[in-house]
C-alpha cells in the first residue's frame, strides 16, 4: 500500500510536469521540465519494485516533496516565471524519492 501512494505521487507530478510543458513558451524551460519528468518515470520504475517502508521520515518526506511540486506545477499554469521554481521542486522531489528507493535497480535506463 505504500508504494501505491509513492506511485500516485509520482504519476502526478509527472502529469502535471507534462501539461506545464505543453504549456510553456520557454524553449529551454521545455527541455529541463522534459528531463525531469524522464527522472520521474525512472524513479517510479525504481518504485514499482521497491518494497518501502512507509513509516520512515523519507517516505514523508518524498510525499510532501512530489505533493509540492505537484502543487507548483499547477501554479506555474497561470504565471510561467514559477516555472524555474517548479523544476527546483522537482530537483528537491527527485532527490527524496531517491532516498526512499536506495538500493533499488531501475528496470531501464531512459536518459
Amino acid at each position: 500500500m505504500s508504494n501505491q501512494t509513492i506511485r500516485l505521487g509520482l504519476v502526478d507530478a509527472i502529469n502535471q510536469l507534462m501539461r506545464l510543458a505543453d504549456a510553456c513558451d520557454d524553449a529551454n524551460q521545455v527541455f529541463e521540465l522534459n528531463i525531469k519528468i524522464r527522472e520521474l518515470f525512472q524513479r517510479l520504475d525504481r518504485v514499482i519494485v521497491a518494497e518501502l517502508e512507509s513509516s520512515s521520515v523519507a517516505f514523508d518526506e518524498a510525499l510532501i516533496a512530489l505533493d509540492k511540486l505537484t502543487a507548483s506545477a499547477k501554479e506555474a499554469m497561470d504565471d510561467t516565471n514559477k516555472v524555474a521554481a517548479t523544476i527546483a521542486k522537482a530537483n528537491d522531489a527527485i532527490a527524496k524519492v531517491e532516498k526512499v528507493v536506495t538500493g533499488v535497480m531501475g528496470i531501464l535506463a531512459i536518459l
